[in-house]
């Protein structure tokens, strides 16, 4: 997988922009706030279908603009050159997307045509948080590299939207009792979805701690062990069990209580629950060799690396592992954002000033 090129407009701090990365390293440096972090977002918007900062495509618009726009180029293996667009309308609300330039309904359409793997500060949350930054994680890795799993997803999300609003609509004084009879099918088929992602799911981990730990293994010199462990799954009958038998509970709380929705992935270091007995560097530690196994597993799903995104983590890692992350990044394309100078690695190195990135 090779970004070729990118194009911004009126994307958030953004006026005009172009950025060509280097077949292998690509540094963008410069001062907090010039908007570096946005030349990394508007990439990784083609890899996971949304910002991974932000939940409203207005806060992508330029200030004072109406529209803002990002087409992005790039080539696989697979399915060779590809060409992606994505259009914000501010004034209407609406997005538009085209791939090849074909009109796309669903920027999640687009999902798999472009991979890539972001590390940023924030994913110390995979660690540390609760079981939604996990899942999180886990979905957004799996839906790239595995169209059936972003399918399942996007068709629970769905059904679990529905049956939460009959759940609601049953506690309505006047409600008819019909309605009950109506959640069952909605049941049956968030059953027959939920053992789809979970056993993907389940094997995603299962892999995915084995080449974390080994990354961990690695990186401590042999000091530490970390795990990944999938909690829980379960096939369609056992789900089906779950959310009849306990129907009365969710009348009364007017959601779905079980379900994939409500799974965690257990992370442990040494034994130990990493989220709280780990310190912080080594939860960080953690992040990174999930975030460098997740590479690798995407490697392993497509035949070849994904792009890797490292934005502003130089500062956040100590020596060694700084050294051990740059020593590592041999054959794959790498683009990192720093407030430090240029790090001293072969290929392409911009600095960014009020949105503009120059070509050093």
């Amino acid at each position: 997988m090779r970004l070729e090129r990118i194009k911004y407009h009126n994307y958030r701090n953004i006026e005009d922009a172009v950025i060509e990365p280097d077949p292998e390293v690509t540094f963008i440096g410069g001062m907090n706030g010039q908007g570096k972090t946005n030349l990394l977002e508007g990439i990784y918007i083609f890899a996971s279908g949304r910002s991974f900062r932000s939940s409203h495509d207005s806060e992508l618009i330029r200030y004072g603009e109406q529209s803002a726009g990002l087409s992005l180029s790039c080539e696989n293996e697979t399915s060779g050159s590809c060409l992606m667009s994505v259009r914000w309308d501010g004034e209407n609300h609406k997005r538009f997307c085209r791939k090849n330039g074909a009109p796309v309904t669903l920027m999640s359409e687009m999902i798999g045509f472009f991979r890539a793997v972001l590390f940023c500060p924030q994913h110390l949350s995979i660690v540390c948080d609760g079981p939604a930054a996990r899942r999180s994680f886990a979905d957004v890795a799996l839906s790239q590299s595995d169209k059936l799993y972003l399918s399942s997803l996007r068709k629970y999300s769905n059904i679990l939207s529905q049956r939460n609003a009959l759940l609601r609509a049953c506690r309505e004084p006047n409600a008819p009792h019909s309605l009950i009879d109506t959640i069952e099918i909605w049941s049956e088929q968030l059953a027959f979805e939920a053992e789809i992602i979970a056993s993907k799911r389940d094997c995603y981990i299962k892999r995915l701690g084995e080449a974390a730990g080994a990354f961990v293994k690695d990186m401590t010199g042999g000091a530490e062990v970390a795990g990944l462990v999938y909690r829980t799954p379960r096939d369609k009958s056992a789900y089906l069990k779950l959310l009849t038998e306990n129907i009365d509970a969710e009348l009364r709380a007017g959601c779905t209580l079980y379900g994939i929705h409500k799974d965690d992935i257990q992370i442990t270091l040494s034994g130990k629950d990493a989220r709280t007995f780990a310190s912080r560097g080594q939860q960080r530690s953690i992040a990174l060799a999930m975030k460098l196994a997740e590479g690798e597993l995407s490697k392993e799903y497509t035949g070849e690396y994904p792009v890797f995104l490292f934005d502003d983590v130089l500062s956040e890692l100590d020596e060694r592992r700084r050294e051990y992350l740059l020593s590592g990044i041999g054959g794959r394309q790498v683009i990192m954002t720093s407030c430090e100078p240029a790090v001293k690695l072969k290929g392409k190195a911009y600095k960014v000033s009020g949105g503009v990135p120059e070509l050093l």
